[in-house]
This record gives structure tokens, sequence and C-alpha cells, in this order.
């Protein structure tokens, strides 16, 4: 997400927000991090920031599909959830955040996405190597944590 043009509707923070949320994540994401710790950051980072995030959406693992396990990567702790991020895995960390709606729907454009409850949200992801210590980014050329 980005703002376009003169910020006249004073979202640039949460774009903002959700560039930082991402960045503190891709920080934590190494072989053996529960995967659900990673949610739990976003949730409190948005939290912190007076933001919501959409709790339908979230990332998943990439390789042979676009959409492969491990699926629904959330953007919030699910105590339930004990997977772990395993080295040499490929996924794609989203996030989702909101300022009024905690889910979205998508609209039949197959693109544009609504909150249950108003608002505007932002959505930022980077596809990575899971590795023991930082993940390597494969999409770092897209410029979001440089900016």
């Amino acid at each position: 997400s980005f703002v376009l043009g003169k910020d006249i509707h004073h979202h640039q923070t949460l774009v903002r927000v959700s560039k930082e949320i991402l960045k503190k994540a891709i920080e934590h994401i190494r072989d053996g991090v529960r995967i659900a710790d990673i949610g739990g950051l976003i949730e409190a980072e948005a939290k912190k920031n007076g933001f919501k995030v959409v709790k339908n959406y979230g990332g998943h693992g990439v390789g042979r599909a676009l959409h492969q396990e491990p699926l629904d990567l959330l953007n919030y702790r699910d105590p339930f959830d004990k997977r772990v991020f395993r080295k040499n895995s490929v996924v794609a960390v989203e996030v989702f955040i909101s300022t009024d709606s905690i889910y979205g729907t998508t609209l039949r454009d197959g693109w544009t996405v609504i909150g249950d409850k108003g608002g505007f949200m932002a959505q930022q992801e980077h596809t990575m190597i899971v590795t023991d210590e930082h993940p390597f980014i494969l999409t770092d050329m897209n410029g979001i944590l440089n900016e």
C-alpha cells in the first residue's frame, strides 16, 4: 500500500506503520520461531499504534503453487497454532492493518478489499527464505523496507 499524490486524507501514518510492522516481523523470523509469535508481534504493534489487524487475510508458503503450506500466517496470535518456521522454507509474510475493521471481503473485481466496519486498510508483504538467522528476502527489490 502507498499514498498516491497529496495525503489529503491523512493515511500516510497507516501506510508507514504497516511497513514498520512488516520490517519488525521479518527481523524476528528464523528457523524454529513459532508462527503464532510473529502473528502476536504484528497484532501488538498494530494495537500500540492505534490500528487493528485484519484477521481473515495473511501470509502463506510459496513454492510450486503461489499459496501452499504453511497456510494462514495470521496477523494475530492463535494460541492453538504450534507450527514453527522451518529453515529453507519460502514464505510470504503479509501485514494487513486497518483503522476500523477486523475482517475484510474481496469484491467481485478480485482485487478490492473492503472492511466489515469501514475505515481504511494498508497491506505490505515480502517473500523470503527462512534461515537460521535473518531471512533472505526475495522481493527486496520492491523497496518497501528502504523507504
